[in-house]
């Protein structure tokens, strides 16, 4: 009985973190089989209307794919196959106070950019492997092979 108990109390402790700390993206469109990995190290199985968070990992397999609007509007397409990490994000439009810093582990993602390109181009970066893209506010296509 006090295993149920224990393994009840850690479902309703998940939802609480994430409840906790503000989404920075929700996902828009989804394709096949995507996961992602809260900073909890807690693996879900991603759908359309899933809220996103900072330190969030999203992977997608084989004919996968997955659409994201960030709360700035930047858009983020992740193709199959593919690792995406996001590192850091702020977004307090009001006082200038942005940042926007991912990771492209493998894989290929699109992104056409909002806000934060604007406030401060500066604030936003993209990582791959050997590369740091500094965006100026346009769109482009990453990919990182294996």
């Amino acid at each position: 009985m006090q295993h149920y108990f224990l393994f009840l109390l850690g479902l309703l402790c998940v939802p609480m973190v994430l409840i906790a700390s503000p989404s920075v993206a929700i996902v828009k469109s989804i394709k096949g089989d995507v996961m992602v990995t809260h900073s909890d190290k807690v693996t879900v199985g991603l759908k359309q209307g899933d809220r996103i968070f900072e330190k969030d990992v999203i992977k997608t397999v084989a004919n996968s794919t997955v659409g994201v609007v960030f709360e700035d509007n930047t858009l983020i397409s992740i193709g199959s196959n593919s690792e995406f990490s996001i590192d850091e994000y702020l977004f307090e439009p009001a006082n200038k106070n942005v940042n926007f810093k991912t990771h492209l582990f493998k894989g290929t993602m699109a992104c056409v950019t909002g806000l934060i390109s604007k406030i401060n181009p500066e604030a936003m970066e993209i990582k791959a492997q050997t590369v740091t893209i500094g965006i100026r506010g346009t769109s482009f296509v990453v990919e990182v092979k294996e």
